[in-house]
């Protein structure tokens, strides 16, 4: 009886890997659907994949309860759904101006900057390994800034680099109410980053009916991609350590370029390729180092 009670807690810890893992997969697929839309501008994709998201979490919360729940949504809530707002935009229009290697490994500097803000800001202690992690993980970004420099891609970082910091910031704001339930901010960040995203679109003159497949491709990376994703992420996260959620988030960073290698013979530059797996080394470093509550993983 023990032994076959020892076996099931074995399996169920398993699935909860293969969960978490299968969320990472899921969002890595996101620079492949920004390709699938060359026509559009990064705010006209932003728009559907923002309708996108919201309408997902609407149906995974369901109705009566997200309309109680939006009807409470207070300052911090509206911050959070700001700052992933921000994050998305980062992220998106990084994905159109540089390559997928370069905006996901510059957005996965989240965990680092979640650590030093969680610092300054939380009191959080960094002892001297995690302090370490954060040093390596800058040396990784400057050596993929050198060659933005170079390429003219200095733009796209930057963006990349305002996703990953935007991350972090929601990392905070999760860890200072821990036990909150931040689905009605997932909801508002869906609609406030279409709505920014249709300003912008209007103010450029931009059209809302763009080709159907492409606009089709906005609102599934938002529906199926973050949609799903988030929600084989937090079915396995709870059975699963800290330190094996942020690893295993990774898969995101790690397979993303190479979707786009193999779709599109997307190749990224030398720089991008070292200064990445120093960054990630950092994370895996900064996640052993033992950095406190696992950084939110929220999607891109």
């Amino acid at each position: 009886m023990a032994h076959a009670t020892v076996t099931t807690a074995e399996r169920g810890h398993f699935a909860s890997v293969l969960s978490v893992l299968a969320g990472g997969l899921c969002w890595s697929f996101t620079g492949v659907f920004v390709r699938l839309a060359p026509h559009l501008d990064p705010w006209q994709f932003l728009v559907y994949r923002g309708l996108g998201v919201a309408v997902a979490f609407w149906l995974m919360g369901g109705r009566r309860l997200r309309l109680a729940a939006l009807r409470r949504l207070d300052a911090l809530g509206l911050a959070t759904a700001a700052a992933l707002s921000v994050a998305a935009i980062g992220f998106i229009v990084a994905l159109k101006m540089t390559s997928v290697a370069t905006a996901l490994f510059l957005s996965s500097c989240a965990p680092l900057l979640s650590a030093l803000l969680g610092f300054a800001i939380l009191g959080e202690r960094l002892n001297r390994r995690q302090i370490g992690a954060v040093g390596l993980g800058f040396c990784g970004l400057a050596i993929i800034l050198s060659g933005g420099f170079e390429a003219g891609r200095i733009a796209g970082d930057l963006w990349a680099l305002a996703c990953a910091l935007s991350f972090a910031t929601v990392s905070v704001f999760m860890r200072l109410a821990p036990r909150r339930d931040f689905g009605p901010s997932m909801i508002g960040y869906g609609v406030l980053c279409a709505a920014i995203a249709a300003a912008v679109c209007f103010g450029e003159g931009a059209t809302l009916a763009p080709p159907p497949l492409e606009a089709l491709s906005g609102f599934a990376a938002g529906f199926l991609l973050i949609g799903a994703g988030f929600m084989l992420f937090l079915r396995g996260a709870p059975h699963v350590p800290a330190v094996g959620q942020t690893m295993l988030a990774q898969t995101e960073t790690i397979f993303g370029p190479i979707w786009v290698w193999l779709f599109f013979s997307e190749t990224p530059p030398a720089t991008t390729l070292v200064g990445g797996a120093v960054i990630l080394a950092a994370v895996v470093a900064m996640a052993f180092a033992g950095a406190g509550p696992a950084p939110a993983q929220s999607p891109r």
